[in-house]
């Protein structure tokens, strides 16, 4: 069981994550836990962590950076759309699965806020993009033309090549209207839809209790007990 395996863990946890704080709720439990990301910076990123314990869910995780006292949501780049929750690896990277080890977990976050670390300073997003789930290509498109910069590597998923040599091309021959729609289509609400429910921001910034799993996990909330 899931919740075997994550119960076991939280010592060795705590060991990695030593700020790290442990709350119960009835569908799994809650991680939050501050990660420097790099030695002598001068704010914290904190993540809060949703942990199901049923399988095939997933966590789903929040990231903010915690500043003299002041939380700041880390995004929108690489969050998911629809909540604003962190988007730090695909399933195809093969690098977690649940009920793997939960300082992993923690670790691809604080490489994720690291990256947002480097888009703030040089302007672009280090290492791989990703494309949407299931998508007809014209929203594809749409989505890397707003999304991608020239010198990122292209929202395609190639290891390789940068935007302005790989996709843009091709997608600069969308009708951006249709294109649009179709994305909204996709997307219900569109980019403003990727920021963290308010019960988070409040529970993280210190006026709220922890809000129910099952009220923010998105995948939860529409599963059939």
């Amino acid at each position: 069981m899931l919740r075997t395996a994550y119960e076991g863990q939280l010592k060795c946890v705590a060991e990695a994550y030593p700020s790290l704080r442990i709350f119960p709720d009835n569908d799994g439990m809650w991680l939050l836990a501050k990660s420097s990301v790099i030695p002598s910076l001068q704010r914290e990123a904190t993540f809060l962590v949703a942990l199901p314990y049923r399988p095939g869910i997933g966590p789903r995780t929040w990231g903010f950076w915690a500043d003299a006292g002041s939380y700041g949501w880390i995004g929108p780049r690489h969050t998911n759309f629809q909540d604003g929750s962190v988007c730090a690896f695909s399933p195809t990277d093969r690098v977690w699965f649940d009920g793997d080890d939960l300082r992993t977990l923690l670790d691809l976050y604080s490489v994720w806020a690291a990256r947002h670390l480097h888009l703030e300073v040089f302007g672009r997003w280090p290492g791989k993009q990703y494309g949407l789930n299931d998508a007809d290509p014209r929203v594809q498109a749409y989505y890397r033309l707003r999304e991608c910069k020239d010198h990122e590597l292209c929202g395609c998923g190639s290891e390789t090549r940068r935007y302005a040599e790989c996709c843009k091309p091709s997608d600069q021959q969308l009708d951006i209207i249709v294109g649009a729609s179709l994305f909204l289509r996709h997307v219900p609400g569109g980019f403003s839809t990727r920021r963290p429910p308010q019960s988070v921001v409040e529970f993280v910034e210190g006026r709220s209790e922890i809000p129910r799993m099952a009220d923010v996990h998105p995948t939860l909330a529409h599963v059939i007990f």
